[in-house]
């Protein structure tokens, strides 16, 4: 099967064709380039003219727990995980989002629908659904090193294939996200409706499991070493915290929590990797470091939706209207750079002949904000909307540069 997209705004790793063409063939694309060498569509089996719109790579998102949230809506009321996995999948794919790495924690239950059981659950709906599913989906395993019973939760997935990547975090107070015992318990407290009793039962659990984070560590970084997995970290806090990584086989920091650390991190060479929400609404939810200003320190090379799937794209496009990055730039931050960090990039992430054709058009509304118009999954049109008949035009170099792509 061809399809062939022409009249696009091709955005590519390191600059744009203003007005370019795509083919896609068996899955894969085939060829592109400018318009002057576009084949006939007239000899090709479908085309699609893209109105000027642009066209780049699936989004790929590696870390986004936002299937919770539809599993369990309001407090103490629970959706079916397939669903909620039916619903997540029609929001990612009109996100743009093709790759989708949920966020799916192994605490013993401390914060609610996070489970063991969840994770099982929720790789029996994926497989279950997987013929009918819009975009790919990937389970993202993240422990909490003071887990009783994830590690052995782990152990089971990793022999039988489910797991995508893996992550460590340590949720304990005085460090990471919650800088004091009274951060924590009010967190907790507030979003699992937890009483204080509750809230100390489960931190006199992680003093008592205090000693065995270091074994645990060791432990689950082999496991995912053996199993080729990449491993990511999880709010860290220090330069000295982040040392320790490379040699565990780490290749992510994810949320740093300060500037000091996340410059480590990407010394030291781990991709870092920030919130969209929060580059996209300029601040961090919970008082840490500012997306904004690690990718402006060159810093942070991903970001992720994390609690908000629609941030994504909305993020990559304010960068590149503000003159924080060029566009094809922005765009890396979510496609390209993603996929390399998770081992991926020889066949994801960009427009490059050979690879996956996993692929969006995007216009920009009234307003100046993105709109997805096509998703196409292995080179299958997955999601079609009306092109927006007075959707804005971008004006910018071929470097994605030099002009207001709102205007």
């Amino acid at each position: 099967m061809q399809i062939l997209i022409h009249n696009a705004t091709l955005v590519l790793p390191h600059r744009l064709i203003q007005s370019g063409w795509l083919l896609i063939e068996d899955g894969h694309i085939a060829g592109l380039g400018e318009s002057t060498t576009c084949p006939d569509p007239s000899l090709i089996e479908q085309s699609l003219d893209a109105a000027a719109h642009f066209l780049m790579p699936g989004l790929i998102d590696l870390h986004s727990d936002a299937i919770e949230k539809l599993v369990e809506p309001r407090p103490g009321v629970y959706f079916a995980l397939p669903v909620a996995l039916e619903e997540a999948d029609w929001r990612l794919a009109g996100c743009g989002i093709t790759t989708e790495f949920h966020a799916v924690s192994l605490d013993d239950n401390e914060f609610g629908v996070r489970s063991d059981s969840f994770i099982h659950e929720l790789s029996e709906a994926i497989a279950a659904e997987a013929s009918t599913l819009l975009v790919r989906h990937k389970i993202h395993a993240r422990l909490e090193l003071s887990s009783q019973g994830g590690l052995h939760t782990i152990r089971q997935m990793v022999a039988q294939g489910t797991i995508g990547m893996l992550s460590i975090m340590d949720h304990s107070p005085g460090q990471g996200q919650y800088t004091t015992l009274e951060a924590y318990r009010a967190y907790m407290m507030r979003t699992t409706n937890r009483t204080v009793a509750e809230v100390d039962a489960i931190l006199a659990r992680k003093r008592r499991q205090a000693a065995e984070i270091p074994r645990r560590i060791e432990a689950v970084t082999r496991l995912a070493r053996e199993a080729g997995l990449a491993i990511s970290t999880h709010d860290d806090d220090s330069s000295d915290k982040v040392e320790q990584w490379p040699a565990l086989g780490v290749s992510l920091s994810e949320f740093p929590t300060t500037l000091e650390a996340a410059a480590r991190a990407h010394e030291v060479g781990l991709a870092v990797c920030m919130g969209a929400p929060n580059a996209l609404r300029g601040q961090s939810s919970s008082g840490h470091l500012s997306a904004l200003d690690a990718i402006k320190a060159g810093i942070a090379g991903v970001l992720c939706a994390d609690y908000y799937p629609a941030a994504m794209l909305g993020a990559v496009f304010k960068l590149a209207t503000a003159g924080v990055l060029p566009l094809p730039q922005a765009v890396r931050l979510v496609t390209l750079n993603p996929a390399r960090a998770v081992g991926l990039g020889n066949d994801f992430g960009s427009l490059e002949p050979g690879k996956v054709a996993d692929l969006i058009v995007v216009a920009l509304n009234d307003c100046g904000l993105p709109v997805v118009q096509r998703v196409f999954v292995d080179g299958r049109e997955k999601v079609a909307r009306a092109f927006l008949s007075s959707a804005r035009k971008p004006q910018l170099d071929a470097h994605g540069a030099g002009g207001n792509i709102s205007e």
